[in-house]
């Protein structure tokens, strides 16, 4: 299967004035905003940046990773080396609320600069963050993407901007077209997510987000996780993978096709049935319980100096260790709704490992690859949004 990082390698040396700024332009910008850089990179190109990281020893580590070869191919790749960093800014904060975000401001052509919004990263930080956007319409990391944009947009007045951003970061960057005043959203050509999380509806039927969602467009692989946690009203097209499901949220791991990406049939039955667990979790326990658990989990994480998700996962014996003592400092009614939230998680997993979906008659089910086509989820988290019904003929077969 070739990749984006192969089209870095066959097509980096077209320029945009010979083929236009894509897609899968837009998911390397979207992957580059994970590099350690900060606000030095301003000015230089993103193959100066990627020389200077590869010479780190700090870096060393990647070396075997995407990430390592798509920092090699940058200073080869003129199309996307020679674009210049216009800014980065970083931000990590506790309060007033957590924050785990980073904006890099690229000048694609005279007219034109992208946006692309990090999403979460190794921090616990980040991670608390991503709770919060499981149960809380809007988090503080949202509104502060739209103020970016409105700075940039301000500051470069005479340029289109694209938006864009993966997981976390595709959410802030479609959120921020919706947040930003009429005159910014018309400055702004696209806002493009890789398998961002979705909104609730609060959000997705506000006035701001239905004037600009004929702007917004979503790319998902077809085993998609993240991106199935909440509704898409925006265009979601579904996109091949053939690496395993828990590994397809990296987009640079997604099938290309000369200039784009290469379209799946539609969802997997595996990445359905998570959706399915997904949206029983949601309604299973009340958001502000589900807030309190995770708050009070992340402040236990926060006293025994766990800052990084890694502290958890790189060993398992003393990651276990650590958790542990995490769980057991809090009190007992703390630990048993924790308990409960994880047990329900598991618990609608199985449940769902039942559905339909999963047996030989899962081809029944009508699939598309284009929500402007056909729905791609036909199982939707708001109560107010009915579900779509299948062909009276499909469910006597499926009987």
């Amino acid at each position: 299967m070739a990749g984006p990082l192969d089209y870095l390698r066959w097509r980096g040396d077209l320029s945009f004035s010979e083929k236009p700024f894509n897609s899968v332009d837009a998911s390397l910008l979207s992957s580059i905003a994970y590099l350690p850089a900060d606000s030095s990179a301003t000015g230089h190109t993103l193959g100066e940046v990627a020389e200077k990281l590869y010479k780190l020893p700090s870096f060393q580590h990647q070396m075997y990773a995407e990430t390592a070869t798509e920092v090699m191919l940058l200073p080869e790749s003129p199309r996307i080396g020679n674009i210049k960093i216009l800014d980065w800014t970083d931000r990590l904060e506790k309060e007033p609320h957590p924050l785990q975000f980073t904006a890099v401001t690229f000048f694609i052509d005279s007219n034109t600069i992208a946006i692309a919004f990090r999403g979460t990263d190794g921090t616990m930080i980040g991670l608390n963050e991503d709770m919060g956007m499981n149960y809380l319409p809007e988090i503080y990391g949202q509104e502060v993407a739209a103020k970016y944009l409105t700075e940039i947009a301000h500051k470069f007045s005479e340029q289109q901007i694209y938006l864009l951003g993966h997981s976390k970061g595709g959410n802030f960057a479609q959120f921020a077209l919706s947040a930003v005043s009429p005159e910014i959203q018309k400055q702004v050509i696209k806002a493009i997510s890789f398998d961002g999380p979705g909104f609730f509806h609060k959000v997705y039927t506000s006035r701001g987000f239905t004037a600009s969602m004929p702007k917004m467009k979503t790319y998902i692989p077809q085993g998609s996780i993240f991106g199935a946690m909440l509704d898409h009203p925006e265009q979601v097209l579904v996109v091949k993978s053939t690496v395993p499901m828990r590994n397809q949220h990296d987009p640079r791991r997604w099938s290309v096709g000369r200039d784009s990406f290469t379209l799946a049939d539609g969802l997997s039955s595996g990445s359905r049935v998570i959706r399915h667990a997904l949206i029983n979790f949601n309604n299973s326990i009340p958001d502000q319980e589900r807030s309190d658990a995770f708050s009070d989990l992340f402040e236990a994480f926060e006293n025994y100096d766990i800052d990084e998700l890694h502290q958890l996962t790189s060993n398992k014996i003393v990651g276990t260790y650590r958790f542990g003592r995490a769980f057991l400092s809090l009190e007992s009614e703390e630990r048993k709704l924790l308990t409960q939230v994880l047990s329900n998680i598991w618990n609608s997993y199985k449940k769902n490992m039942t559905l339909p979906l999963m047996n030989s008659n899962y081809e029944l089910y009508p699939k598309s690859n284009d929500s402007n086509k056909a729905p791609v989820f036909y199982e939707f988290y708001d109560p107010e949004r009915p579900n779509i019904k299948l062909p009276k003929s499909i469910q006597r077969k499926l009987r």
